[in-house]
């Protein structure tokens, strides 16, 4: 590429005269920075109109000399030749596009050479770290692009309607079901393409149990991913089978304890039939730990352009490694970024994560919002937010023994509330309840009562 070609001298100066000509056509020039342009005096006179426009006052030629805070001659007659020489600025929104097109290919040759300079210098240091800047910064160089207009309200209508007949219709299915009736009532159907979904719990209360239960579900009608950092792929198979072949997960920790006779055999039998309906599932799953955003994006890109994606599963958000000057800086970027994925590559995301401590103290444990750990940006970025409870953790003695609470205690579209899943612990397996919808637990509790056992 020659040097003439990574700027555009005449597309700069359209750009300003048309500007000079006519201010209001700043709504056709898109994201366009100062930044983008190549020469340094085009670069000044349009941080100028920007300003001048900005501030409500006139943009043209003497009034950007004068913010220019210039003397020389030179410079009026070159802006007084631009809005003279201009024909009009009904191509300004193509002339934009020439001068930020010619900045991200100089953007992208600067960072060619930035890099390869250090892949030479850097040797020693992980080269994921240098993989992690330059994808970094590439999304940098992408994010100079066009504005995206807002429509009028009635502009999309049409497509909505169509839309909605064609979901009514079943031909469309919008929202990705969890496999369990009543609480895809409380998320409106489903989990639903471009959201980011929490399940959070404190330990041992089976949230990596019961997000492979969702996955298994979503794993036999679509595309699923699940990205594990606390648990080594073995074990996860080992709870796959046992949850698909209804078989207790002892027997597949310790085979030499299964029995050498009838029962023994039937043990057997459940074994095989969990294998062969995990055979049959599009499930994908990495165990890889400490993972990044960047790691996340790679895989979940990957994934989905070699093979489809629907859900994307994440175990667990403490367990990312992310960028900040704090753990809740950190938390604040991977939930943004998150959010953001979800959008770009049209999945569901499940995001699991760990609560705080400070719940052990209350009388009734039930978690709630406040208790997410870390940072307030989860329950910003987050569409629906999960909260897992099982009395029997807690209490020995509880009624409530083999059920676990499932409180959708935050999301956008939808209505709080409980419901109540089986489940069998021997087995890692959740399962549906008759009639098990609650009210939503409130985010303050009240006092708690003198009573025993489980209400």
């Amino acid at each position: 590429m020659t040097r003439a070609e990574l700027y555009s001298d005449i597309a700069e100066q359209s750009v300003l005269g048309g500007l000079l000509l006519n201010n209001e056509a700043l709504d056709h020039v898109g994201e366009l920075r100062p930044e983008h342009f190549f020469s340094p005096r085009n670069r000044q006179a349009y941080r100028e109109v920007l300003r001048l426009i900005g501030e409500g006052a006139a943009a043209d030629v003497l009034t950007v000399f004068d913010r220019l805070g210039a003397q020389s001659a030179e410079l009026l007659i070159y802006l007084n030749a631009l809005s003279r020489n201009t024909p009009g600025v009904a191509n300004i929104g193509h002339y934009a596009d020439m001068v930020r097109d010619r900045a991200q290919r100089r953007g992208v040759l600067a960072l060619a050479s930035e890099l390869s300079d250090r892949a030479h210098t850097s040797i020693g240091e992980p080269i994921s770290s240098l993989i992690d800047y330059g994808q970094g910064e590439l999304e940098k160089l992408s994010a100079s692009r066009g504005r995206i207009e807002p429509e009028h309200v009635a502009d999309g209508l049409q497509s909505f309607l169509d839309e909605m007949k064609r979901q009514a219709a079943g031909v469309l299915p919008k929202a990705i079901s969890t496999g369990f009736a009543d609480l895809d009532r409380r998320l409106s159907g489903g989990m639903r393409r471009g959201e980011l979904i929490v399940i959070a719990a404190r330990p041992k209360m089976g949230k990596t149990a019961f997000a492979m239960s969702v996955v298994n579900y979503v794993a036999t009608h679509g595309q699923a991913l699940f990205l594990s950092m606390e648990m080594p792929k073995r074990q996860l198979l080992q709870r796959q089978i046992a949850s698909l072949g209804r078989v207790d997960l002892r027997y597949l920790l310790q085979a030499d304890t299964i029995p050498a006779d009838d029962s023994g055999n039937a043990i057997w039998l459940a074994i095989s039939t969990g294998l062969q309906r995990l055979r049959t599932l599009s499930l994908w799953i990495d165990d890889q730990g400490g993972l990044s955003l960047f790691d996340v994006r790679t895989k979940a890109r990957s994934t989905k352009r070699r093979h489809g994606l629907d859900v994307l599963v994440i175990d667990y958000l403490q367990l990312m490694s992310g960028e900040g000057d704090n753990r809740n800086a950190q938390i604040e970027g991977i939930t943004r970024g998150l959010k953001a994925l979800a959008k770009e590559l049209d999945i569901a995301i499940v995001l699991l994560s760990q609560l705080n401590r400070q719940l052990e103290s209350r009388a009734d444990k039930r978690p709630m919002p406040s208790d997410l750990r870390d940072s307030g940006a989860i329950e910003q970025d987050c569409d629906a937010a999960l909260f897992l409870y099982r009395d029997e953790v807690y209490h020995a003695d509880t009624l409530a023994r083999g059920i676990a609470e499932i409180n959708v205690g935050l999301i956008r579209q939808g209505e709080p509330g409980r419901v109540r899943l089986a489940y069998v612990g021997a087995q890692t397996r959740f399962s549906s309840l008759a009639s098990t919808e609650l009210p939503a637990t409130p985010d303050v509790m009240p006092a708690p009562r003198k009573t025993r056992g489980f209400e």
